[in-house]
């Protein structure tokens, strides 16, 4: 079964969101630059008296003003459609991301307490089910060894009493005890953990 990678369509979808933007308004531009008579629209002004100088006042030109106004307008699109994308991709995303992160840090810290909310079946989402899953699993291994732990200290307690008022021991004290201690060590066999040379006479 292949996985559908949506994280990396969702990051598609906003960059095309901003080219499809950029696109138009390059089209818009190009379309509008391209007519024959922009220029000689742009460099004409009407002339009040044949004799009197023609000089060019970008200001007073209705075409001039008109293009001036359809850049700004089209620039200020494309800023709004580049804020939209950056908001999602701030809140679906790095927002995410960085509670991840602080999940993490707790863990490696060793508070288990805190959850992250899913919201997505995205590969962000995936992730933190998988943080969830990796925090409860530790919380059943901690547990397991403090009840283990305790059981075992329990009746070690119990086989000192024996031994110190010279009570009989039976073969079942040393059995419990060798039992709760071998039910932790196949506990703590059963992760794959990373095999490391370790020099223990450094």
């Amino acid at each position: 079964m292949i996985m559908t990678h949506r994280l990396e369509i969702r990051l598609l979808n906003y960059f095309l969101l901003i080219a499809l933007a950029a696109i138009m308004i390059g089209i818009e531009f190009f379309f509008e630059m391209g007519q024959d008579d922009l220029k000689q629209r742009i460099c004409s002004t009407p002339v009040q008296n044949i004799s009197e100088s023609i000089t060019l006042n970008p200001d007073e030109s209705p075409t001039l003003t008109t293009l001036r106004n359809k850049i700004v307008i089209m620039f200020g699109v494309l800023t709004i459609v580049v804020a939209i994308v950056m908001t999602m991709f701030i809140k679906n995303i790095t927002m995410p991301l960085q509670k991840m992160a602080d999940a993490a840090r707790y863990i490696n810290e060793g508070d288990l307490s805190h959850v992250i909310e899913v919201n997505t079946q995205d590969e962000i989402g995936m992730v933190g089910k998988a943080i969830n899953e990796l925090t409860s699993n530790l919380q059943e291994c901690a547990s397991f060894t403090c009840i283990t732990a305790t059981e075992t200290l329990n009746k070690i307690n119990a086989l000192e009493i024996k031994l110190k008022s010279k009570t009989e021991l039976s073969d079942n004290d040393l059995k419990d005890i060798q039992l709760s201690l071998q039910t932790l060590i196949e506990f703590a066999d059963s992760f794959q953990l990373l095999h490391t040379d370790i020099n223990t006479n450094a």
